[in-house]
């Protein structure tokens, strides 16, 4: 494919109503010709901006002269394109077409491939060019032939013709232009569009020229604008990318919406900059840019004008002509010419908010930098304010607010007094700055002078003040070299630390600096104090005061993930790590943990734990900080793997508890019998009651048999972990465990009232949590219960006096139903077939050999008989009538259930 630089800058295309020869459609509107190898696309883009119809003011007569044909208004439209290139529509008048008709025109399209290429010719130069295709009727229609790559420049529309345009003593055209001006710098930054009333297209050339004129070449090829248009017309013009278009006088007054619009011979109010707008006939208004007064002062006579045009032009060709600002160019000529500084004031305007880039390499960077200097003042303290002012407003070129940074740290490194009070938010304008030699030396002179000071101060405190505040402004404005480095480092652990790290001297340190940019803080400060013995010394969390802690902290970023500490561990020894270790644990310390957020509070408690492992003391807060953490099995399994020795068993409880079985939990509540058994002296805050609690529900976790338990052991781990368990789940846990915690518990519960044993009240929500974990357990609990039995721990006769009395279909006995109690409720099965989970018990119990209960009928109702008697309650003979005959039909359904058992079978839980 051929490239844009490859194919002809020029491409051309003329379009009108005519007939081809051999052509039997007849005539019709259509291309002519192209030259220059116009393809689709750009064929396309330039029909776009075609127009069939001129519709001059005054009818063209249908008989004409040489000279009226000579003289016919023409309608030239320029506009910007895509790639730096432009377009060019050039219309005329074409009179009859050879069907009879008088409405003919003739466009002549040009298309600049490559407008970079143009050096200094302004697009309306090309105006009147001899070689815009013009023809008069149907003969010179069909005639015109395109023979030439371009329109070249006419020299009507050249840089001394605007000025002659501009100063015509017959005629005062400096108000309007103003105005004009004004409003195009408007429109280019995207405002309204302006629509100038003119004559003829002649003088709308003359004003389109002095505008063009009065901004760089490069800049010139980025105005779009049209020599002739109707007001109705107008919007399809800006949408081509137009930013003034001229309509004829007639059309005024007039008005077209979101454009400003005036004549070429009104007398406009003109307005002031940073005050009144100007204001035209109509009442539009114009805010005032320093364009139009940098014009009027070189518009005082044709000689000034054409000198400092000229120059401008220099100066925009030096600058690279590239995107400047329409009035850049200008302002600076003014400025470089002692002759015209009645305008310096808005000349520096324009050099502080719109040089572009490229001047900081030109030799236009130290006329910045002279305006700058100048505008500083005499003190550091004041470049201070104006700097800061201007970087308030908002409105300073990026190039100028680096010369000026430059400027300002000169101003600084020579005034080192004013470090002394320096403002934090002045220091933060170094930031502006660009690293150059000369100040790089400025700034280790002033760290040599520095380190000098820390041997003969006699108050280090304030020492330490106008070190820190020297060191933030060197890293602010990047001036560190590797001499410098080593100074700062040996300053901040000599003076600066050292006070920081003072309880009483710190927060008045902090005070008297203000705060510090990131890098100063987290290049610099914060490495220097985690290393430091006055801060490692002390516990984590009461290193430093608040307002310290506050004043480092300040700049944290990309905070690890608990991820990223399991696959590299060694990130708690990250200065970043340290430091937030150090925050969490201050808040905790004052009892604000638990709203320390989660990413902050990894961070902290990875760390913690390393402090531990290393044999730090106690940590104050840790708990907080655990608890309000949800870390799951897998997290904690990979802490415990980390730090293996130093992790409570009371932090891994929650994990233990409520997530499903998995090797994780498994792990976790092994690990945690094993810190219980083997721990001689615990390097975590100790907390008996809560880390023996965690044991307890390890065990259960643990727990999948009770074969061979004796009665002695039963009670002593009801004691040890089924009772507080029991207690803990009624307190502290919401009902719904997993399905084998709560059969864990649910066999606790039944051997706790079998031993008499003192059970919790528990909510209705975890005693129907129990209910269906026993029922989709049933095996197990039913297993576990005779193992205890078999084993001698629970008596058979009161396993099968509870079976009766908790059976579903029992007597309704209020006497009896407040001792059995959460029993009640622990059934399988449905509807008749509903039976308790010791029914079950009761029918695999009464035909073994080893039941020393009852084993027959009678056996059984004395057990119910003396369960009853056991209540001692003067309703206890009603009770016992009731079960009589309930007895007889229990025992037999138990009996017809143990027929039918198959032998159990013993799996793991």
């Amino acid at each position: 494919m051929t490239t844009v630089a490859e194919r002809p800058r020029f491409g051309q295309l003329t379009y009108t109503f005519f007939g081809r020869p051999g052509n039997a459609g007849g005539d019709d509107w259509q291309i002519k010709q192209t030259t220059g190898d116009v393809d689709a696309e750009e064929e396309e883009r330039l029909l776009a901006g075609v127009v069939t119809q001129f519709e001059s003011v005054r009818p063209f007569p249908r008989f004409v002269t040489a000279e009226e044909v000579e003289n016919r208004p023409r309608r030239m439209v320029y506009a910007p394109g895509p790639a730096n290139s432009g377009l060019y529509w050039h219309t005329v008048q074409a009179g009859m077409d050879a069907s009879g008709r008088i409405e003919n025109v003739f466009a002549h399209t040009l298309l600049d491939r490559r407008t970079d290429e143009a050096g200094a010719l302004r697009p309306i130069e090309r105006w009147h060019s001899a070689e815009w295709l013009t023809p008069y009727g149907p003969s010179d229609v069909a005639a015109a032939i395109l023979s030439s790559p371009e329109p070249s420049p006419s020299g009507v529309a050249s840089r001394a013709a605007a000025v002659d345009f501009l100063l015509d003593p017959d005629t005062s055209r400096i108000g309007i232009f103003s105005v004009l001006l004004d409003a195009v710098a408007q429109a280019f930054r995207g405002g309204s569009p302006v629509v100038l009333g003119c004559a003829d297209s002649d003088s709308a050339a003359g004003w389109i020229a002095a505008v063009s004129h009065f901004m760089s070449p490069g800049t010139s090829r980025r105005f779009g604008w049209s020599t002739f248009d109707r007001l109705h017309t107008v919007d399809d013009t800006v949408a081509r990318g137009a930013h003034l278009v001229a309509v004829p006088l007639e059309d005024l007054p007039g008005d077209t919406p979101g454009c400003v619009v005036f004549g070429e011979n009104e007398s406009p109010i003109l307005g002031a900059l940073d005050g009144e707008p100007h204001c035209v006939d109509n009442g539009d208004v114009v805010p005032v840019t320093p364009w139009s007064r940098l014009a009027q002062i070189v518009l005082v006579d044709e000689s000034v004008a054409a000198r400092t045009l000229e120059h401008q032009d220099e100066i925009a060709r030096k600058a690279g002509d590239e995107h400047l600002s329409p009035m850049w160019p200008l302002a600076m000529a003014v400025v470089a010419d002692s002759d015209l500084h009645d305008s310096l004031a808005e000349a520096t305007t324009v050099l502080l908010e719109q040089s572009p880039d490229t001047v900081m390499e030109s030799e236009f960077a130290s006329l910045i930098v002279d305006v700058v200097d100048s505008s500083f003042g005499d003190t550091a303290s004041q470049a201070a304010r104006v700097f800061s002012a201007w970087n308030a407003a908002g409105r300073l070129a990026p190039v100028v607010c680096t010369l000026a940074a430059r400027v300002f740290a000169f101003r600084v490194f020579y005034d080192r007094a004013w470090f002394r009070n320096a403002d934090p938010a002045h220091r933060a304008l170094l930031e502006h700055c660009d690293r150059t030699p000369e100040l790089v030396t400025e700034a280790d002179r002033l760290l040599r002078a520095l380190r000098s000071r820390l041997y003969t101060a006699y108050e280090i405190e304030e020492v330490a003040v106008s070190a820190l505040q020297a060191i933030d402004a060197i890293v602010r404005a990047d001036l560190m070299s590797d001499l410098g480095d080593q100074l700062v480092r040996e300053i901040l652990e000599l003076a600066v630390v050292p006070v920081l790290c003072d309880d009483a001297r710190g927060p008045k340190l902090v005070e008297g600096v203000g705060p510090v940019g990131r890098s100063t803080c987290m290049d610099y400060l914060q490495p220097a104090v985690i290393g430091h013995f006055d801060f490692i010394g002390r516990p984590l969390g009461s290193r430093l005061e608040p307002a310290v802690l506050a004043f480092i902290a300040s700049s944290v970023a990309d905070v690890p993930t608990f991820d990223d500490f399991a696959s590299d561990p060694s990130l708690v020894n990250t200065t970043l790590s340290v430091i937030i270790a150090e925050g969490v644990f201050a808040l905790a310390e004052r009892g604000e943990g638990a709203r320390v957020r989660s990413e902050l509070a990894v961070v902290a408690l990875w760390r913690a734990f390393y402090e531990l492992s290393e044999g730090s003391g106690v940590i104050p807060g840790l708990d907080d900080v655990v608890a309000a953490q949800r870390w799951t099995a897998a997290q904690w399994r990979r802490m415990v793997q980390a730090y293996p020795s130093v992790v409570a068993p009371r932090f891994l409880q929650d994990a233990v508890v409520c997530e499903p079985w998995c090797a994780d939990v498994e792990l976790l509540a092994r690990h945690i019998l094993n810190l219980l058994d083997h721990a001689v002296v615990a390097p975590w805050q100790e907390d008996p009651h809560h880390d023996a609690l965690a044991g307890a529900w390890a065990l259960i976790r643990l727990r999948n048999s009770w074969d061979g338990i004796t009665e002695q052991e039963l009670d002593a781990d009801l004691g040890r972990y089924g009772l507080p368990t029991i207690t803990d789940y009624a307190r502290h846990y919401e009902a719904d465990l997993p399905d084998d915690v709560l059969a864990g518990l649910a066999v606790c519960i039944v051997a706790a009232k079998a031993r008499c044993a003192v059970l919790p009240t528990l909510p209705a929500r975890h005693v129907a949590a129990l209910a269906d974990a026993v029922e989709v357990n049933a095996r197990f609990v039913v297993d576990s219960i005779v193992e205890l039995a078999q084993s001698g721990a629970l008596d058979e006769s009161w396993l099968i006096a509870y079976a009766v009395l908790s059976s579903p279909h029992s007597p309704d006995v209020v006497l009896v139903s407040e001792s059995v109690g959460v029993l009640a409720h622990f059934v399988v099965g449905d509807g008749a077939d509903r039976r308790g989970i010791l029914d079950e018990v009761a029918a695999e119990i009464l035909p073994e050999p080893w039941n020393l209960g009852p084993r027959d009928l009678r056996g059984v109702q004395a057990a119910v008989s003396a369960e009853l008697m056991e209540f001692r309650d003067r309703t206890v003979d009603l009770a016992r009538e009731a079960y009589a005959a309930f007895v007889e039909g229990w025992y037999e359904r138990r009996v017809a259930d143990a027929a039918r058992a198959t032998p159990r079978l013993r799996g793991p839980f």
